[in-house]
């Protein structure tokens, strides 16, 4: 009998030659998985032009809200009025109804067009505010929040005003405003009030939440502070319930239901959320700030990694704050998406023996990096350095850009997606009084489904046509810019984004608005 070790190598050999005697196999190509290329469209609204640029726009309930920017000159702002635009649905070519709203105090006092604080008098002091430029908003239910911008006599100043929110309600078409107090959190109270500083050409978003708050507990056996817990008397109180308040189905008492009506606006919620920008004296910025509608208390959260920036392309999609690019003082920021978990805490105010609610990060900012890009250098140790997680090679990003439009959009099926389009390429060489070099370009990234991880997301390039076929105004889109506002149009159309004026290579500003539509 063989040994072991012969078996061993003849049935090796016999292996070895089997594919010298087997027939060849034809080649067969595998196909490549089809590669999604999303889609979009342009339509340029007919409406009067309105040339700016460093200005904000804000859409509600299908009405678009502009307010202040540069005019015709550098650092020439516009008035202080509302310029209002009743939005189309889904109807190209078809006009949009313009008028606009002069400056209005809730109380009910009015501006007067470029209004300046009264002798003696801090800026932004007035009733309503004054006109500015580099400012920026967001909005809440039927209000849209303001803070901050560069104003003044020479429109050179950025505006210092102590931290104030400015407030306009959509539906009385007037504006308040908002000034901060002291936190009532127990390790916070008797702190005096903290508010972010002073800046212009900075970014902000909004958030609903939290639009839930406890009520103040009653002790079962406790009167008059409140409604009694305990369970009802008798049989027949708990049938009747509250019929002696609101009636029965076929006999309702209807003027007491509109009499304990609450306006949900009135009553303040929501947070609002600013980002980065130029501080006063010539520095930008890298923080975050976070100002509780309610309880009018602004909270510092964590700073993004990176160079200070302003101009950042910054929005919020399912609880998360998403930025992106930004100047830092020489040159665009690229190649990397900064991402910040938001959470509602709620806590025991150990005052009126309430839970307040209040909106707060969960851990430190988070980074999607460019697989040929550097990650964001820290000086933390390790156990505190953001998350780097980098893209396959191939995959291509959207070019560095600051004062660009960035927002989320929800197209159906749960998918959400954030849209980045237009913006400064290259910065001009005299700073303010000249045009850099902009992209005309729109870009989509795939927010990951709640519990998914930031790096399962991947940008994509649209392909761009427009609305109208037969639609030759529209055929090339916006074109190259950059300083411009953009808003989604919300409820109006939940896969639309308006984009208004902006900065063209000429140094024009420019007047035309205009809907994107992802498909």
């Amino acid at each position: 009998m063989d040994s072991f070790a012969a078996l061993k190598r003849r049935t090796t050999e016999l292996i070895s030659s089997l594919p010298e005697h087997l027939p060849a196999m034809p080649s067969v190509s595998l196909p490549k998985p089809h590669q999604h290329v999303p889609k979009g469209t342009w339509e340029r609204i007919d409406v009067p032009s309105l040339p700016r640029s460093s200005h904000s726009i804000d859409i509600v309930a299908g009405t678009a809200y502009i307010f202040g920017g540069e005019g015709a000159n550098a650092r020439e702002p516009v008035d202080n009025s509302i310029h209002a635009i009743k939005l189309p649905n889904s109807g190209a070519g078809l006009p949009a109804d313009y008028y606009v709203i002069p400056a209005k105090s809730t109380r009910g006092g009015n501006g007067k067009g470029k209004e300046k604080a009264g002798d003696g008098d801090e800026q932004g002091s007035g009733e309503v505010p004054i006109a500015r430029f580099g400012h920026a908003t967001a909005v809440i239910g039927s209000r849209i929040f303001m803070f901050g911008g560069r104003g003044g006599v020479k429109m050179t100043e950025t505006l210092d005003e102590k931290g104030r929110v400015w407030v306009f309600d959509t539906k009385s078409e007037t504006w308040s405003f908002l000034d901060p107090v002291s936190p009532i959190k127990p390790d916070l109270q008797g702190k005096a009030p903290t508010y972010a500083p002073a800046r212009s050409f900075h970014s902000a978003v909004a958030t609903p939440k939290p639009n839930t708050f406890g009520e103040k507990r009653v002790h079962p056996h406790q009167g008059g502070g409140g409604k009694n817990l305990s369970r009802a008397e008798s049989w027949k109180e708990w049938v009747q319930g509250d019929s002696a308040e609101v009636g029965i189905p076929q006999r309702p008492i209807v003027g007491h239901i509109a009499e304990g009506a609450k306006d949900e606006d009135e009553e303040g919620y929501g947070t609002f959320i600013i980002h980065g920008g130029c501080l006063s004296g010539g520095g930008r910025a890298s923080d975050t700030w976070a100002f509780d509608v309610r309880s009018r208390v602004w909270q510092e959260l964590p700073s993004a990694p990176g160079k200070a920036r302003g101009g950042v392309s910054f929005c919020v999609s399912k609880s998360q704050l998403y930025r992106f690019g930004g100047y830092n003082g020489q040159s665009e920021e690229g190649g990397e998406l900064d991402v910040l978990d938001l959470v509602v805490d709620t806590f025991d105010d150990q005052v009126t023996g309430g839970e307040e609610a209040t909106v707060s990060a969960r851990g430190t900012w988070k980074t999607l990096v460019q697989a040929d890009a550097e990650a964001p250098s820290t000086n933390e140790d390790e156990s505190h350095m953001p998350l780097a997680q980098r893209q396959g090679p191939g995959d291509v990003w959207p070019g560095p850009r600051s004062v660009a439009s960035m927002a989320a959009l929800s197209v159906g099926g749960g998918r959400e997606y954030i849209v980045l389009m237009l913006g400064e390429r290259d910065p001009s060489n005299n700073g303010h009084a000249a045009a850099g070099k902009f992209w005309d370009d729109v870009w989509v990234f795939q927010v990951p489904p709640q519990g998914g991880k930031t790096g399962e997301g991947k940008w994509m390039q649209v392909e761009t046509r427009p609305y109208d076929e037969e639609d030759d105004k529209s055929a090339l889109g916006p074109g190259p810019r950059g300083w411009v506002a953009s808003a989604p149009m919300g409820e109006l159309e939940e896969n639309g984004i308006v984009v208004w004026g902006g900065l063209d290579a000429e140094n024009k500003r420019l007047g035309d608005g205009w809907i994107f539509r992802l498909d």
